[in-house]
């Protein structure tokens, strides 16, 4: 078989998430995202009534439906570790998700609950009809999944929601997650379900789990909420989690102990520790109940009602009468993450051809090398243009190709702004011409506020508080910019204000600064604040507006890419529902007398020296008191060491030192602290 496809774009895809924590106290951030708000955006508002409305008609209603058969893709994202699980593991997660929904007998769902009459089914056919044993493999460093980077698992591979259900397993989750997934009626390509590895399935890798994480997880993507939702409430039908036979349950369950921690319900009934949608180890897990039952086929009902359909199940080969080939062909199939790259640049390619080829010819024409075998090959392109790229995957039946005309785009990087670079947002002009705001999930982004400022009319916020896109990011770009424009005896930098409060003690946003310095094909984090670390004002559930005093400064040193003609930057909110972010005074420059205090600067993954040019001693200024020894090191342009001794940081954080015996001269000092070496230039002239 032969494809070609012609690209004309491709766009970013975010993900709404909602997240199941190890951590002993919060292992699941969607009571947090959800509940705590009193503005959600109206269509969410109206997807959870049509939800509660068709819960409500037919709640301790027989079903007339039937069992609700729900087709599988598992994406596995891997880095050629263990994380590439076997489909055995993956066959023993459907397993356990049919025996937690379906109350089979003899397992561990067949509980005091009840059968859901909802099953799952890896799917046999995928989105083009072809065969498929419902497993999508990709080598990507996306496996050790960040927050901001959650939108890219679906760059990677993303089959039609409305016809199957995603699930994502990977490697790691920041912030030591086990798992998240998205919640009923958001953007459609915005559905699914991510994992870890460890906790996918009861083999292999997950051999010391027993697979609750997915079921819990599901249960937020049929519309679910936590057991212990809003607390006790008032009324056991209309509060917490919206299901009448749940009991009210004050907070979430860590462990099997039985407790009553609400006396609200009549009956008085203990808190329903064995509840798929409480905080219980897997152990105690093995039901749901009637009403959490009738809820899941309302949102069927409802808001997924494709997926289930007949034609739906004949189209992914998950009805009874599917008769499955003796083998499934290879399905030839790539992607890459930068398609639109500057001269010289290399491109990553992935391979995602289904049905486990084992031979790879690829084709690139404007590519060095224009041709490989790799299964997953790095190509570096030198000329400017636009190039089709070809595969061709051979498995023992035959091969597959597939041709895309046009995929990648080379141009040249041109030479960015000169520095020094401000803006103070105070002219009232939003955006500023100098800023792209990029809005990824068309919903809540930074605008312009007039209520804070740090010394002017205006600054800019993002309003997280009713930002219900959770873990979706928004970006400030800032132009490119030539570092070697800077003055090279002083330290190139960017700094600005910025003010947050949180709307509850146990959540928090986040603010990020990415750098690359090379088209945007890589990003390297340079910045990164939240929780306390993020806090500038007291926790509220109103919107925070921050006074004069409720302001930090971050400066970030620049020094190592000052070589760098074509430098982006990019500040970067992600929402978990928090407050108000706000950000004022962005610089990118050399002049340090735009801070007033060092002392009250934010520094960031370094230090500062100065003076820079000295002519008598110097001082070292670390942005934290640093945990264990530090070790300074000074040595002069050819190398010899001048200076090489442990230190402990006190509480001023700084250290001096005399260059009075220096000869005049440029000098390096280099800082190493936890395995971590870093290493400025200074001048000497007496």
């Amino acid at each position: 078989m032969k494809k070609i496809i012609f690209i004309i774009t491709l766009t970013f895809i975010l993900f709404q998430g909602f997240s199941q924590q190890t951590d002993v106290y919060h292992p699941c951030l969607f009571d947090e995202t959800i509940n705590n708000k009193k503005s959600l955006l109206e269509t969410e508002q109206k997807i959870q009534a049509a939800i509660q409305k068709k819960f409500t008609e037919s709640f301790n209603k027989a079903s007339s439906h039937g069992i609700y058969i729900i087709p599988v893709v598992v994406h596995i994202i891997h880095d050629g570790g263990t994380e590439n699980i076997s489909e055995a593991q993956v066959q023993s997660q459907i397993q356990i998700l049919n025996e937690d929904y379906g109350k089979l007998p003899g397992t561990n769902g067949d509980g005091n609950g009840v059968d859901t009459e909802v099953r799952f089914c890896l799917a046999k056919k995928d989105p083009n009809g072809n065969c498929t044993n419902g497993i999508v493999r990709i080598k990507s460093s996306l496996t050790n999944h960040q927050t901001y980077q959650r939108g890219l698992l679906k760059e990677l591979s993303f089959w039609d929601n409305a016809r199957y259900l995603n699930i994502y397993v990977v490697k790691s989750i920041n912030g030591n997650v086990a798992g998240y997934s998205s919640f009923p009626g958001g953007p459609p390509d915005e559905d699914g379900v991510v994992v870890r590895h460890v906790y996918f399935g009861n083999t292999g890798t997950a051999s010391s789990s027993l697979g609750r994480t997915t079921s819990h997880e599901l249960g937020h993507w049929f519309g679910l909420y936590h057991t212990f939702n809003n607390g006790c409430g008032i009324d056991t039908c209309t509060d917490g989690d919206y299901v009448c036979d749940t009991p009210p349950q004050a907070s979430p369950s860590f462990n099997c102990n039985t407790l009553n921690t609400c006396s609200n319900d009549i009956p008085d009934l203990n808190d329903l520790k064995e509840n798929y949608m409480n905080y219980t180890p897997d152990a105690c897990k093995d039901m749901f109940t009637a009403g959490q039952k009738q809820r899941i086929q309302a949102t069927l009902d409802t808001i997924r009602t494709q997926i289930w359909t007949t034609s739906n199940l004949i189209a992914t080969g998950c009805d009874s009468n599917y008769i499955a080939p003796t083998n499934c062909l290879a399905i030839a199939d790539f992607v890459t993450l930068t398609p639109n790259i500057c001269v010289g640049n290399s491109v990553y390619f992935m391979d995602r051809s289904l049905n486990n080829p084992f031979n790879w010819q690829w084709s690139f024409p404007g590519g060095t090398p224009s041709a490989s075998t790799s299964q997953n090959p790095t190509i570096t392109y030198s000329s400017t243009g636009t190039y089709a790229v070809k595969l061709v995957v051979t498995d023992s039946t035959g091969s597959d190709s597939l041709e895309v005309a046009g995929y990648i785009t080379v141009s040249q990087p041109g030479i960015g702004n000169s520095v020094s670079y401000s803006e103070d947002f105070d002219l009232g002009i939003y955006p500023p011409s100098s800023l792209t705001i990029v809005n990824y999930d068309g919903g809540v982004t930074w605008e312009l506020d007039s209520l804070a400022s740090v010394s002017g009319n205006y600054s800019i916020k993002i309003n997280n508080l009713i930002n219900t896109n959770y873990g979706s990011s928004d970006e400030l770009v800032l132009p490119y910019f030539d570092l070697t424009s800077s003055d090279p005896d002083s330290n190139v930098y960017m700094s600005f204000k910025w003010a947050y409060a949180k709307s509850d003690p146990t959540f928090s946003d986040e603010l990020l600064v990415l750098l690359s310095t090379d088209c945007g094909v890589n990003f390297t984090q340079v910045f990164y604040r939240t929780q306390t670390a993020l806090v500038t004002g007291p926790t509220q559930t109103t919107p925070f507006i921050p006074d004069s005093t409720q302001w930090k400064s971050a400066f970030i040193l620049l020094n190592n890419y000052r070589t760098s003609t074509y430098v982006q930057l990019k500040i970067v909110n992600v929402t978990d529902g928090g407050n108000n972010l706000y950000l004022d005074n962005i610089y990118v420059g050399d002049n340090i007398t735009g801070i007033t205090s060092i002392q009250e600067t934010e520094f960031e993954t370094d230090f500062l020296v100065y003076p820079n040019p000295s002519s008598g001693q110097i001082t070292i200024k670390f942005p934290e008191k640093q945990e264990g020894n530090v070790r300074i090191t000074i040595t002069d342009i050819s190398g010899r060491v001048l200076k090489n001794e442990l230190i402990s940081v006190d509480n001023t954080y700084q250290k001096t030192y005399s260059l009075t015996n220096f000869s005049n001269g440029i000098y390096f000092i280099s800082v190493e602290a936890k395995g971590i070496r870093r290493t400025q230039k200074i001048i000497f002239n007496n």
